[in-house]
């Protein structure tokens, strides 16, 4: 889970904590090239429908992206490239991993809860517990997803210092049978800083880092820097760069986002 989700389940929440029970319906684009690891970029136009609801202490979560890629068959969004096995080694018969493809539709899609342990007074400080489930919605044979259905949990927190606050989260995934490969559990943490402006918006820098697994997932190191604007009571934005240093990540990212209140 990058830190970027864990900035907007506990740090945004903090004028939410004590507030009334809410629902936001959200959307976006994001974009990201690399090449991880290999010879060939690969691109990545990904466009998430979101939903979350808070009612103290929980923050409930899903997001079902599309997505639209152009690179070699052998990148997989969310673990870089992997080796094709199984399944793979039958559809891909006359292709290879550089073998460049476009494919489009939808992507593995999840649900996500946040049960907040402790807040702090004011909600100036805060820990938070999330479970995060991943299912195969995106066809694997198409390089969408992964094939398998995978569980992670988080430990997140964050404590505010004037108009500054600084936060972390330190997580582990367990990666189901996927026909693609053999995925390794692996564990992930991050760490961040945001500053709040005299107008009320954040603007901050995230650095999220994931093991690397035998033989998959490829490892993540990410840094990320982000804008989040409320609009008014009910419309909420966000804008970010990103910038990868690992096999698993894409060597430059960007995206936004907007979020509608009920």
């Amino acid at each position: 889970m990058r830190l970027l989700i864990v900035v907007s389940a506990l740090c945004l929440a903090q004028t939410a904590l004590a507030a009334e029970t809410e629902l936001s319906l959200g959307s976006g684009l994001n974009y990201s090239t690399g090449t991880y690891g290999g010879s060939s970029s690969t691109h990545i136009l990904t466009i998430p429908l979101t939903a979350r609801y808070e009612s103290e202490p929980w923050t409930l979560r899903a997001t079902v992206p599309y997505l639209r890629i152009t690179g070699p068959s052998g990148v997989f969004p969310g673990v870089g490239r992997v080796e094709n096995r199984s399944i793979l080694d039958s559809i891909l018969r006359s292709r290879t991993q550089n073998d460049r493809r476009t494919v489009s539709g939808i992507g593995d899609s999840t649900v996500s809860a946040t049960y907040t342990v402790y807040s702090g007074a004011a909600n100036r400080s805060g820990i938070g517990l999330t479970g995060k489930l991943k299912f195969a919605t995106g066809d694997e044979t198409q390089g969408l997803g992964t094939g398998s259905n995978d569980a992670s949990f988080q430990v997140e927190g964050f404590q505010q210092v004037d108009r500054n606050t600084i936060f972390g989260a330190i997580g582990y995934t367990m990666f189901g049978d996927s026909p693609i490969t053999q995925f390794e559990n692996v564990g992930n943490f991050g760490l961040g800083a945001m500053h709040r402006t005299d107008g009320g918006d954040l603007v901050g820098l995230a650095f999220d880092a994931r093991q690397a697994g035998s033989p998959a997932p490829a490892p993540l190191r990410e840094l990320t820097g982000f804008w989040t604007h409320r609009v008014d009571r009910n419309w909420r934005t966000q804008a970010y760069v990103l910038r990868g240093f690992a096999r698993g990540s894409p060597d430059w990212g960007a995206g936004i986002s907007a979020a509608y209140a009920f």
